[in-house]
Formats: C-alpha cells, sequence, structure tokens
C-alpha cells in the first residue's frame, strides 16, 4: 500500500483552498458599467457636431471593451480561466470592437445630419454595450472562475478522503461531518452554476431591445444562480479551512 505523505497532502490541500477561493475573487470595476460620457447636443443640421458627438459615443465603449479584455488578459495569467474561456470573452470583445469600427468609419462619411444621427442611434441599438455586453461578459468571467473553482473542490475530494481516513480516530466524526458539508455545498454550487449557463443565450442586444422584460427576468435569474453558487463554494471553502484547521495544515 502507498504510503500517505502528509507533506505532500499539505501542498496539494493549500492549493485547492486558494483556487476554490479564487471564486470569489471575480471583481467587477466599479466603473464598468457607467454611463459614457454625453456629448454636447447638436443643432438640427450641424453633421460635424453628430458626427463628433458619435465618435465620443465609440471612443467610451472602446475603452470599456479594452477594460474588460484587459481583465480576462489578467484572470488567464493568473490561471483563474482556462485559455478557451478566455478566448470566447476576448472574441466577444473583438466582434464588438470591430463593428463600432465600422460604424464610426460609416459615421464619419455621413454628409447628412440625419444619417448621422441614425449612426448615433445604432451606437446603442445595435451594440448596446453598457446595457447588455459589458454586464454580461463580466458575468461571463465571474461563472468561469466559479466554475473552475468547483471543479478543483470536486478533484479534492480523494486528497481529502485520503487525508481523513489517516487522521486520528477522535477526528474523524468531525472531519466526516465537514467533508459531506463540503460536498453538499460544492454540488449546490454545480446546481447553479449549471443553471446559469442556459441563461446567457439570452442576455443579447436584440433581446433587450425587442423583449425588455423577459431579459430582465433572466437577468436577474443569472445574478441570483451566481450569487448563490458564490455562497456555496463560500461554505465549501470555509469546510476546507476547517478540516485543515483539525488536520494541522495550513489551507
Amino acid at each position: 500500500m502507498k504510503k500517505f505523505n502528509l507533506s505532500t497532502f499539505s501542498k496539494r490541500f493549500a492549493v485547492f483552498g486558494v483556487l476554490a477561493l479564487m471564486a470569489i475573487g471575480a471583481l467587477i470595476p466599479a466603473t464598468a458599467f457607467a454611463a459614457s460620457t454625453q456629448p454636447a447636443k447638436c443643432a438640427a443640421g450641424d453633421v460635424q457636431c453628430v458626427i463628433t458627438a458619435g465618435d465620443t459615443l465609440i471612443a467610451n465603449r472602446q475603452t470599456a471593451l479594452n477594460t474588460l479584455n484587459s481583465k480576462v488578459s489578467s484572470d488567464l495569467s493568473s490561471h483563474k480561466i482556462t485559455a478557451d474561456q478566455a478566448s470566447a470573452l476576448q472574441s466577444d470583445v473583438s466582434t464588438n470592437q470591430t463593428g463600432l469600427a465600422n460604424l464610426k468609419t460609416k459615421l464619419d462619411a455621413e454628409k447628412s445630419a440625419s444619417a448621422a444621427r441614425q449612426d448615433v442611434v445604432n451606437i446603442f441599438l445595435q451594440f448596446r454595450i453598457y446595457a447588455v455586453v459589458l454586464p454580461r461578459d463580466y458575468r461571463r468571467l465571474e461563472m468561469d472562475i466559479e466554475i473552475n473553482a468547483k471543479a478543483v473542490m470536486q478533484g479534492a475530494a480523494p486528497v481529502i478522503q485520503a487525508a481523513i481516513s489517516k487522521a486520528p480516530a477522535s477526528k474523524q466524526a468531525r472531519l466526516n461531518a465537514l467533508f459531506s458539508d463540503y460536498q453538499k455545498e460544492v454540488a449546490a454550487a454545480e446546481t447553479q452554476l449549471d443553471t446559469a449557463q442556459t441563461d446567457f443565450p439570452a442576455m443579447t442586444p436584440e433581446n433587450f431591445n425587442q423583449n425588455r422584460t423577459s431579459y430582465e427576468s433572466t437577468r436577474q435569474a443569472l445574478d441570483t444562480a451566481l450569487k448563490t453558487a458564490r455562497v456555496d463554494l463560500h461554505k465549501a471553502a470555509n469546510d476546507l479551512q476547517k478540516m485543515a484547521n483539525i488536520l494541522g495544515i495550513k489551507a
């Protein structure tokens, strides 16, 4: 029988604890959903004024998308998300930035104020960067981190069981109770994350524009699922910490 190595277990236990708590670290920048600076009102026939105003609105959105992209890159570098998860988010950022850039090119070439104003309207109707894209993608980033933390915590189960089996008999009852709760909370988080994943396809500018009531209902359900999963992972991480304390391990 392979000898149980407490030193090796301690290191792995600590890693599980740190990675699990990453689910709590998907912080959204305070300015992520802030409304862009509103340009000055333009006279009815002032084409250049409308173009300048629209360019400002587009630039603000491009900056906000760059901030999201940087957050995704940072979380990828710190191993909170996978390359595939980062790629999906970065692709969405790129798609929206390209669309905005194309719209800016069209706007800048307009010769009439009415055409320019329609382009400005389309900044909102077609893209919904602040209303839909940024809130959705930051939530997706949070969900990805929670999914990864959940997977790490599920993977820790055999290691935890091995430690409990080697613990003094006087400690096993308490350890087994904590481990049972740990598994329950991780499973609960998985259920909430499964629910969250089904909500994302409906989070689109089109649904926001055409069926706002349904969109808001889905958004609220998504927020509830992510928050509940985060709470469940918190509880599981606390169980992990208690088990580590009983075993005399720094997790």
